[in-house]
């Protein structure tokens, strides 16, 4: 039994690590459907109502008692969706105004340090000094990664943006542990994601540009193979899998299984790596040796955390 444990465990530290490398290519997608016309929560709300639409329908025909929840459980939902999605969206659109890019991304990399000490506190997890040493690699790698270290590179910084990126960080780590918690009330990961979905996609219907969306949707992606209807529909739906289904599916997983510190660590590491490797392949993007450094620094805090 314990070998059957330890051998599910070792597969769950794979689940954080796949969630950010999707989360930190999922920029591929951003950038196509901005250079479209769509705003951020118009981006948000088609990877929430795809990702609903996609869950449902396997869940239809796979699992449908997956699909109940009680209803007292549905403030908690609520909260996970609120903190998760709707506030971490608004206050990373601030934060990216307010503040340079390559601060905005530092900041997010301190969400494991929220993690750390708020799963202490409420799930008992361990502070071990082996999350503290690849908690700072991890931040230490993004902060190579983001360019702030790179000679001559500008830092951007006001009041409201510093706030923002803090709650920004903070959003982050409460999505972690309530999603968690919630878990924790014998529900799977696949019906936490649903319902996330499925409120978030409700929630963001004011806030949504539906003429910039049916136009898209008309003419479809320029970057992509397929154009028109068909063309936007996929691209949308494959944007939804890459960007939200399968990172959170996977980052729930480890979530079950492993502690929630050690999860954050390893989703920070794998991000910003992944988003450097699909700049240079896709977009040409030449890494600077001090990025480059940053990615190796990041790896090598998934590969000590991974064998503690």
């Amino acid at each position: 039994m314990d070998s059957k444990s330890n051998s599910i465990k070792r597969l769950a530290i794979l689940g954080p690590i796949i969630a950010g490398a999707c989360w930190g290519g999922c920029g591929y997608f951003i950038r196509g459907l901005t250079d479209a016309g769509l705003d951020n929560p118009t981006i948000v709300f088609t990877r929430e109502i795809f990702g609903t639409g996609l869950l449902l329908v396997y869940m239809l025909l796979t699992d449908r008692s997956g699909l109940r929840i009680k209803v007292r459980d549905v403030p908690s939902m609520l909260a996970v969706t609120i903190v998760g999605s709707v506030f971490f969206n608004f206050s990373y659109n601030i934060a990216v105004v307010e503040l340079s890019l390559s601060l905005t991304s530092v900041m997010l990399a301190t969400a494991p340090v929220f993690v750390l000490l708020i799963s202490a506190v409420i799930f008992k997890e361990k502070i071990t000094a082996r999350k503290i040493i690849c908690m700072f690699l991890a931040f230490g790698g993004c902060a190579m990664l983001s360019g702030i270290l790179d000679p001559g590179a500008e830092v951007h910084a006001g009041k409201l943006g510093l706030l923002m990126g803090i709650c920004m960080a903070l959003c982050n780590g409460v999505y972690i542990l309530t999603s968690k918690n919630v878990m924790t009330k014998g529900y799977g990961p696949l019906t936490v994601c649903l319902y996330i979905y499925a409120f978030a996609a409700v929630i963001l219907v004011p806030f949504t540009d539906w003429n910039a969306l049916s136009e898209f949707m008309a003419v479809g992606p320029s970057d992509f193979i397929i154009k028109g209807p068909v063309g936007a529909f996929i691209y949308l739906l494959l944007q939804s899998f890459f960007s939200s289904v399968l990172p959170s599916i996977t980052y729930m997983l480890g979530m079950k299984y492993i502690d929630a510190g050690k999860v954050a660590i390893l989703e920070a590491g794998a991000e910003p790596s992944s988003a450097l490797i699909v700049g240079l392949v896709i977009y040409g993007e030449l890494p600077t040796p001090v990025g480059f450094a940053g990615m190796i620094l990041a790896i090598i805090s998934i590969m000590v955390l991974a064998r503690e």
